[in-house]
């Protein structure tokens, strides 16, 4: 029962975020990044993750080259798909680093990989198409972030973003779900 109505969900999410338009896509993201930049946590951070977004997600391209800009060390995952799991690796510049991989998810080139041990990751910015009032995240439906999420130090700060649409009561979930510690909306 769980399983079909988190099917239901991501394909009622994915219809909006794919119709959101793009004057509103901007004007949301640019909120979500104020509101980022602003936390606490995200100013004390030396190290930050983030996921690299889709064309339909929360764009978080401008986030990463600003976060660079500020010193901060950035760090995206590569994706491990024989293990379902992923691993930190540094970015330095988004533009000539990136490529294409498993699942159409953009991550560094071999020539570009710099893993880092996740303990240096102070703050997470954790993707997902919907999240619950408590921080539950419903993803793709892989694990990927479920499973590393287990991994990871408790000290890391998890942030979701998301508009407004993407934020609902409550979300089916599993006992292997990881909340988030944050989701900022839009």
């Amino acid at each position: 029962m769980v399983h079909i109505k988190k099917k239901m969900l991501r394909k009622e999410v994915l219809e909006k975020l794919h119709n959101v338009s793009q004057e509103d896509r901007r004007r949301n993201v640019k909120a979500l990044k104020d509101k980022l930049f602003s936390l606490k946590q995200f100013k004390e951070a030396k190290c930050v993750m983030f996921y690299v977004s889709k064309h339909y997600e929360v764009d978080t391209h401008e986030m990463i080259d600003a976060t660079i800009a500020m010193g901060k060390k950035v760090v995206v995952p590569i994706t491990l798909k024989e293990e379902k799991t992923l691993r930190p690796s540094e970015l330095k510049d988004r533009e000539k680093e990136l490529i294409k991989g498993h699942y159409g998810i953009h991550q560094p080139g071999e020539e570009h990989i710099r893993i880092v041990p996740i303990e240096e990751v102070d703050v997470m910015v954790v993707p997902a198409l919907a999240f619950d009032k408590d921080g539950h995240r419903l993803g793709h439906g892989g694990g990927y972030y479920d499973r590393f999420l287990e991994k990871a130090p408790s000290k890391i700060y998890t942030v979701g973003l998301a508009f407004g649409f993407q934020v609902v009561e409550e979300l089916p979930r599993h006992q292997t779900d990881i909340p988030v510690d944050k989701v900022l909306i839009s």
